[in-house]
């Protein structure tokens, strides 16, 4: 089966910068470039790569397809949906004009989440960036087949690729990132939202792999922001034996962890656990 190619219909200017010397990148449908005659191919799926070599430390960087995968499967399946309503709550209260601004998920991954932000705010230019070329990949080829101009680059979150205060609101679900970066893409107004495993995230799960459990301690205030408010989101998990628990345990950064005992079991028995997700603002300090 043939999908229709769907590229972003790109705003001009553009606002992603050349990360070799960042000036203004000219995107067109094939490429970007910039004044220094920078070139970076786009991918047939639509996203650009903008990960020169010196940002990278492996030949590989981020997740593992394998995890990319099982992610993607567990979160089709609807377990993180709740949690998913509570953050769009949130960014609904913080931005200044709901009928448009750019929205930038950073650690995009396979790309679930930019995509639910595409469908819940449909007047905003959702942008999402990971350093995982496969994750990216699979996020743009989501985004085509479900007709959303989303617009996806293969980016460190230490020097994201977009010009200076581009930005109006930023989500950092489980991802890395530089305060600097941060506050330099947020606009005057802009927010950010973090989202972290609660104290009670996986507690039952975490119980069987560790001897010691460490709590989840909250993030600490970024510079150059002010902090808004926090809340949390907490609800019960059943996973069903079979796919959805091995997928939920391959996407997990304590399966290495597993011993394969216990994953078997796991994956033949089923897992009764509990949600934890919470969520801090803030706001660029003016």
């Amino acid at each position: 089966m043939t999908c229709l190619m769907v590229y972003p219909s790109f705003v001009s200017p553009s606002i992603f910068r050349c990360p070799i010397c960042s000036l203004p990148l000219t995107e067109a449908t094939t490429q970007a470039v910039c004044a220094n005659q920078h070139q970076f191919d786009r991918a047939r799926e639509g996203y650009l790569n903008l990960l020169p070599v010196q940002h990278k430390h492996s030949k590989e960087p981020g997740d593992a397809k394998v995890q990319l995968q099982a992610r993607r499967h567990f979160l089709q399946a609807g377990y993180f949906d709740g949690m998913l309503s509570h953050l769009f709550s949130r960014i609904h209260e913080l931005l200044s004009d709901s009928d448009g601004g750019r929205l930038l998920d950073i650690g995009c991954g396979e790309g679930h989440f930019s995509l639910a932000m595409a469908k819940e705010f449909p007047a905003c230019a959702i942008y999402g960036v990971d350093i995982a070329k496969s994750g990216v990949r699979m996020a743009a080829r989501a985004a085509q087949v479900a007709g959303q101009a989303i617009r996806y680059a293969v980016a460190s979150s230490y020097a994201l690729p977009f010009e200076d205060a581009s930005i109006d609101l930023v989500t950092r679900i489980y991802a890395p990132s530089k305060d600097e970066e941060l506050r330099r893409v947020l606009n005057a107004n802009g927010c950010l939202i973090v989202v972290v495993p609660g104290v009670n995230h996986l507690i039952g799960l975490r119980r069987r792999v560790y001897a010691d459990i460490r709590d989840h301690k909250p993030p600490p205030t970024p510079s150059g922001f002010e902090y808004l408010g926090h809340s949390d989101y907490q609800a019960g998990l059943t996973v069903p034996a079979g796919s959805d628990t091995a997928a939920l345990l391959a996407m997990t950064p304590f399966s290495w962890r597993m011993g394969s005992i216990l994953r078997q079991q796991l994956e033949r028995d089923g897992l009764e656990d509990r949600l934890h997700f919470e969520l801090y603002s803030y706001r660029v300090c003016s």
